[in-house]
């Protein structure tokens, strides 16, 4: 089935639930209900404490190499500016040898900032799904602890009165 129409498909399930109030289903003589709730995952994912604090790790994690790739860069500004100040008088061997530093020097700190970036998304990845996982795990426990039959995690539109996203920040994050 595609994607986008089992989104439909639930995000209708979900509209008509929250519309009518209580889903109702005959089951012989009685009439079942079931309590639907809401969590918004990606919210928990961005703004929940633990994310906030991993993004800080994070962060001070990869400000040494800033800085150094900084350092860098301000090196290889200085270089370049003293090249173009200094080539009238050069002469062509000594301008190519510094023209080759410049470029060397370039060409590590390219290196050195796509090496940077990557591991910095890598970092962030592996991160965020460790959240989605222990958020995942969170939400397993929903049905047993709120009495709840259905758990849903993306939604177009749903009454505040069911959302649980707080619920489960405050597990997530006590």
């Amino acid at each position: 089935m595609n994607k986008h129409v089992k989104y439909a498909a639930t995000a209708c399930f979900a509209l008509g639930l929250a519309l009518s109030g209580p889903a109702r289903a005959q089951h012989g003589t009685g009439a079942l209900e079931a309590r639907v709730v809401v969590v918004n995952v990606e919210h928990l994912l961005v703004d929940s404490k633990r994310a906030r604090s991993a993004a800080a790790k994070i962060e001070a994690e990869f400000a040494p190499r800033r800085q150094q790739i900084q350092a860098q860069l301000r090196q290889l500004r200085e270089l370049s500016e003293k090249l173009a100040q200094d080539a009238p008088s050069l002469d062509d061997r000594e301008k190519l040898k510094r023209s080759r530093a410049v470029g060397e020097l370039e060409r590590a700190v390219r290196r050195a900032q796509d090496r940077m970036g990557d591991d910095f998304a890598e970092r962030t990845a592996s991160e965020r799904a460790a959240l989605a996982q222990r958020i995942h795990d969170i939400v397993q426990t929903l049905p047993a602890r709120q009495g709840v039959d259905v758990v849903l995690t993306r939604t177009i539109w749903h009454r505040p009165q069911i959302d649980v996203t707080d619920k489960v920040a405050s597990v997530l994050d006590p």
